[in-house]
């Protein structure tokens, strides 16, 4: 259906149109409409609009001479050209505003009206347009809402006046989305998303190794015994009402921060275990030096002592004559066993040349032996042939004797009837 701007586009084609025949369009149009209401008739508006804040009354007149009232491109490119910086300020955004140029192109507006060429744009086309590409950048981006609220019409600080603030609410739709809000499921999560960052709170809950993220999740919703309405679970992700996801990230932030508090304890207990162990061996290293310290004083004044000091260089080199006597008697040692080990190395090599003699005869009498050994193997593959052809003729000939036997035997038969046959004939 045509709404308000696209009957007064229309209405502006037509040359004898005016403010009171677009009214009387509109009451033709939209009477059936549930948005549109004829204003009464003691009221000085022409038509009344059902808005989502509620019923605004509009005036028609001069509407067909402002939407048609189009800028002169020669005009907008002078202002932009000024060489007053704020003048030129003021028209570099101009490119969008309605002009005679650009009516120029054939274009279509994105509610399906079509511009044709010969014909400027109206004042509803182009703010059609711009509604068009503001939709279109929405659509394609996340935007977050900024609702300025007025608190009061005297512009005092601390007062609220909250009809106002209310009203302002419910016409800007904060209310309406609230409510909204508060029945549909406007919190999401993935599985394996929702997994990773509440496992906190279900320790010891799942199983190490893989687990299907859906199965996880419900566990987990399980053991956090939440209200069943409080959240859906979905094919890939969880829904949840406003305020569940919320109070799940204060539960993580009160358990992070008694676990941190647990390790820093821990921490601290270190450092502090550590500190005194530190402690303890510097004052054991104290105790020490302070000791020494005591018996040196005690020590410096005795006689004995200093005797002792006087005494203590020459016996010094008394030793050095003694370690130098002792290291030389090592040396002589260290020789004598090197002397030993060159006839022990000598010998070893001699029985080396022997034994590497006697393996080369040996090899050569392997060798021989192999010979011998393939030359007997095939003399006896040669008797085993010459075996088997005797055994088999061997068998052909008992297989003849037998067959001889056989005969002999039937011819034995054959004369023993025959004889038998001429006594018969005898008698």
């Amino acid at each position: 259906q045509v709404g308000v701007l696209g009957l007064l586009d229309e209405e502006c084609w037509f040359p004898k149109a005016t403010d009171k025949s677009f009214v009387a369009k509109l009451e033709k149009e939209l009477s059936q409409s549930t948005k549109y209401r004829k204003p009464d008739f003691r009221s000085t508006a022409d038509f009344s609009v059902v808005h989502y804040a509620g019923v605004v009354d509009y005036n028609a007149g001069k509407w067909l001479m402002k939407n048609m009232d189009p800028l002169n491109d020669n005009v907008v490119s002078l202002f932009q050209n000024s060489s007053d910086t704020f003048v030129s300020g003021l028209w570099k955004d101009t490119d969008n505003l309605v002009s005679l140029g650009a009516a120029a192109a054939s274009s279509e507006s994105p509610f399906g009206s079509k511009v044709r060429k010969g014909m400027f744009r109206t004042v509803g086309q182009l703010y059609k347009e711009q509604l068009s590409k503001l939709m279109e950048v929405l659509s394609n981006t996340n935007a977050n809402f900024v609702r300025c609220i007025i608190p009061n019409h005297e512009k005092r600080a601390g007062k609220i006046d909250s009809h106002l603030v209310l009203d302002q609410l419910k016409c800007n739709g904060v209310l309406e989305g609230i409510r909204i809000c508060r029945q549909g499921f406007p919190n999401r999560i993935a599985f394996q998303e929702f997994k990773q960052r509440y496992e906190i709170l279900t320790p010891n809950l799942i199983p190490k190794g893989f687990m299907d993220g859906r199965k996880a999740a419900q566990q987990m919703l399980d053991h956090l015994e939440l209200d069943k309405n409080s959240y859906r679970v979905g094919q890939s992700k969880i829904f949840f009402r406003a305020g569940v996801l919320a109070k799940l990230e204060e539960d993580r932030d009160t358990k992070l921060t008694e676990i941190i508090t647990i390790f820093q304890a821990f921490c601290r207990g270190n450092l502090a275990r550590k500190n005194y162990e530190k402690r303890t061996q510097q004052l054991s290293a104290i105790r020490v030096l302070q000791k020494n310290c005591l018996n040196y004083l005690k020590l410096r004044n005795w006689p004995w002592w200093r005797l002792f000091t006087k005494v203590k260089p020459l016996l010094d080199v008394t030793r050095q004559e003694e370690e130098l006597h002792q290291h030389q008697d090592e040396l002589k040692k260290v020789s004598d066993t090197l002397d030993k080990l060159e006839t022990q190395y000598k010998e070893l090599e001699q029985t080396h040349a022997q034994i590497s003699e006697e393996k080369q005869v040996l090899s050569e009498k392997l060798e021989q032996a192999q010979e011998a050994y393939v030359e007997a193997d095939e003399m006896r593959q040669r008797l085993s042939t010459k075996k088997n052809e005797l055994e088999l003729l061997l068998e052909d000939l008992e297989a003849k004797v037998e067959e001889e036997e056989d005969k002999g035997l039937k011819l034995t038969d054959e004369k023993r009837n025959l004889q038998q046959s001429i006594l018969d004939l005898e008698e």
